[in-house]
């Protein structure tokens, strides 16, 4: 027998509910088990967007119940079939139906919690809510969930086992945990979200305010063995391999639900999923997700709040190219991990060893991390260390983080140091601070401050834009709820910002408003306007010297139509003033259709024409083009048959820039050289088509076919628009660069 006990604010009740001893739970949606009707009710919910925090107990339902296996909750929906709408969608993608979101805090006091959403329809998102509320979306979890539907309302049921996540129980006197619970529904046709507690996850209190619910959890070990095959077979000279046959296996032993042990050989670090089509000039990096399965597992503790997204663990870094350039994708030998959470210290540590090929080429990379956490209060330490034999090279890098919050006050700091040996030693350091203050649900205010020194390097494991660079931020935003038959909220916000670098030169900075208007029929609009100062231009490539830049002003509006029906779309204008003297307008339309319930298909495009594009050709020798730019992407997905999925996307892009005028960067100004032409055109093609059978939890068998390329080819002003679009992309596809088959299964024991 279970004990359970609830407590919301100041009401507390004990049940005690047979679950373990009865027929196993079905999960099928419909919540007719008799042991549903002795669970714990929660019956008030409140309207939180807009956040008019109006009570309402005719939106929804849930019901809680809890055994040896794991948490099961069951919602009901009071949404009659005319108003709602029924869709599926892929694994973490874009939900477009009705659906609930639910945020388990297993430890009950902040440090974490997870998060579990499931549509009308079958689509399902998971993801990981950290103490900054910062959600990452690419960990996946073990559970399961189901809906049903009646002609007067829709339910859901799901049940997440106690194994399929780490955390550290608190326990009271009695050997009960409290577990904080919130549970929301989202309407698709009006954009309104209920919830069982005021906060959403963008209010500081969110984590303080959750309801808790009391429940007695066993105490359990876990061994889990997920060995994996994969084969690939390209029908284009890749590194002189045509068949890639590849095995291994990830272990993960668990002796209490706060400890987890993660052994991997020759891991599954291969990514299913190709990324975007990537066309970037710029000096910043392009910051991409991982979905591998050995980093997505236990990534709270690991995570630190630091501005700009300045991270010291990037873990798209580790298995990447070898240094040597030979490897597209550095095999990885092995990989350990550990963590422990107590009721108030946090520690873990990880080493990955990739292959040292030939000529040590491969990498190796440690991290530990330890914390230690109040009720408000949280801070720690997060020290990482790469071996990069080929160059000689080791790094290291240090933080020191804290966290306060409050219900009126949230405060996130960390103090950066990091260190290179290579040939010689540089040591940089930074610091990065976030504070903000919440009026009331619809009024809060931020101020935030990142600086980097010019030694500071973060790169070899982690992620920066930039150093040698000083952020400021000032943040007010302000919601009207308005209560009338078209418009039900109007959101202001004004953002003021500053940046130097780190000896004071005055750089690019933003001003900015935006008023964003939610309608009673679901649409929404967007106005915004930001004011660009004049400042100096220091990182644009190439390791060029400075210069100043122009005031610029950029204007977009956006409108957004209704989710509900079978056709919706999105689209905006942006007229904005760029580089030294130039005009842009940039233009974007995305539409979604679903024919059917199962089926999803989208179409985005999106068009920029501008005479002032700036690129750092080499040191010091910067092109202003008069460039067109174009991005078209198919994505479609649909639910073939019980658990087996197909989703294909298509992705490509036209580049085309033209020579305006060619500049050496001098000491006091910007030189014209005449008779320079640096045209190019960049055409590049990225396809995938994905059948992907889901056989349980880690349990997955893929047939991936791929193919694309890109091509940049350096023209006369006079010819870069002469070739139409779609001829320019042909080349990509009847010869292209990626041309390949992969079949992998996993399989979880």
């Amino acid at each position: 027998m279970c004990a359970l006990k609830y407590s919301f604010a100041a009401i507390t009740a004990a049940l005690y509910l047979p679950v373990s001893q009865a027929s196993p739970l079905i999960i099928d949606g419909k919540l007719d088990e008799h042991v549903w009707q002795t669970a714990y009710g929660i019956e008030s919910f409140f309207q939180v967007v807009p956040a008019t925090h109006v009570m309402s107990n005719d939106k929804l339902s849930a019901k809680i119940l809890a055994d040896n296996a794991g948490i099961y909750i069951g919602i009901t929906n009071y949404q009659i079939e005319s108003r709602r709408k029924k869709q599926f969608n892929l694994q973490d993608s874009f939900m477009q139906a009705e659906f609930n979101r639910i945020y388990l805090d297993f430890s009950g006091d902040g440090s974490s919690a997870y998060l579990f959403a499931a549509t009308l329809g079958g689509g399902r998102q998971d993801a990981v809510v950290t103490a900054q509320r910062s959600t990452d979306h690419d960990w996946d979890g073990d559970w399961q969930s189901a809906y049903y539907e009646s002609p007067t309302y829709w339910s859901n049921e799901i049940f997440i086992p106690w194994h399929s996540v780490s955390f550290s129980p608190k326990l009271n006197e009695a050997g009960l945990a409290s577990i904080g619970v919130g549970i929301q529904l989202y309407e698709l046709h009006s954009n309104h979200i209920f919830a069982n507690q005021k906060q959403t996850i963008a209010n500081s209190d969110f984590f303080l305010n959750m309801p808790k619910v009391d429940i007695a959890i066993p105490a359990q070990s876990q061994l889990s063995f997920v060995p994996y095959v994969t084969h690939q077979h390209h029908f284009t000279e890749r590194q002189n391999k045509h068949r890639e046959s590849d095995l291994g296996f990830d272990l993960f032993y668990k002796p209490a639900h706060n400890q987890t042990l993660s052994v991997a050989v020759n891991p599954d670090f291969a990514q299913v999923d190709s990324d975007d089509v990537d066309v970037n000039y710029s000096a910043v990096e392009t910051l991409t997700t991982d979905k591998r399965s050995f980093f997505t597992q236990d990534i709270s503790v690991f995570n630190i709040d630091v501005l700009q997204d300045t991270k010291l663990i990037h873990t798209r870094r580790i298995g990447a190219g070898s240094d040597d350039g030979s490897e597209l994708i550095t095999p990885i030998d092995g990989a350990v991990r550990f963590v422990h959470q107590g009721t108030h210290n946090q520690l873990g540590g990880f080493a990955v060893l990739e292959n040292s090929l030939d000529n040590e080429a491969g990498k190796q990379f440690y991290a530990g991390r330890y914390s230690y956490r109040s009720t408000n209060w949280r801070s720690g330490l997060l020290a990482t260390h790469v071996e990069r034999p080929w160059f000689d090279r080791q790094a290291q890098s240090l933080a020191w983080d804290s966290q306060y919050q409050n219900e009126k006050w949230s405060l996130q700091s960390a103090l950066l140091l990091s260190q290179i040996d290579e040939k010689q030693r540089k040591t940089g350091n930074g610091a990065s601070f976030n504070i903000g203050y919440q009026f009331s649900p619809n009024t809060s205010a931020s101020g935030k401050y990142l600086r980097l020194n010019k030694q500071f390097d973060s790169r070899d494991m982690g992620y920066m834009k930039r150093n040698d660079w000083q952020y400021m931020n000032l943040n007010l935003s302000h919601a009207v709820n308005i209560d009338n038959d078209w418009l039900t909220r109007i959101r202001h916000t004004i953002e003021l910002s500053y940046e130097a670098n780190s000896k004071g030169r005055k750089l690019l900075s933003k001003q900015g408003y935006k008023s964003e208007f939610m309608m009673n029929n679901g649409t929404q609009w967007t106005v915004q306007i930001d004011y660009r100062d004049t400042g100096w231009q220091d990182n644009i490539g190439a390791q060029s010297a400075p210069f100043i830049l122009p005031r610029a002003i950029e204007t977009r509006v956006l409108y957004q139509s209704a989710f509900s029906g079978n056709f919706s779309w999105a689209a905006s204008i942006e007229y904005d003033q760029e580089g030294l003297s130039g005009r842009a307008q940039q233009y974007a339309l995305d539409m979604t259709w679903m024919p059917h319930e199962n089926w999803n298909l989208k179409l985005n495009n999106f068009y920029r024409d501008g005479d002032g594009w700036l690129v750092a050709n080499k040191q010091n020798q910067i092109t202003e083009y008069d460039r067109r730019y174009f991005v078209n992407s198919i994505e479609v997905s649909a639910l073939l048959a019980d658990n087996l999925e197909l989703s294909a996307n298509v992705q490509w892009s036209i580049l085309e820039a033209a020579s305006k005028a060619v500049f050496t960067i001098g000491e006091q100004s910007l030189v014209r050289q005449s008779e320079l032409d640096t045209s190019f055109v960049d055409k590049a093609l990225m396809s995938q088509f994905k059948l992907r059978y889901r056989l349980g939890a880690y349990s997955d068998i893929y047939l991936v076919y791929r193919r694309g390329g890109r091509d940049i080819e350096s023209l006369q002003c006079v010819q870069v628009s002469e070739q139409s679009w779609l001829k320019g992309v042909e080349k990509n596809w009847t010869q292209p660069d990626e041309d390949s088959v992969t079949f992998k299964v996993r399989y979880l024991f």
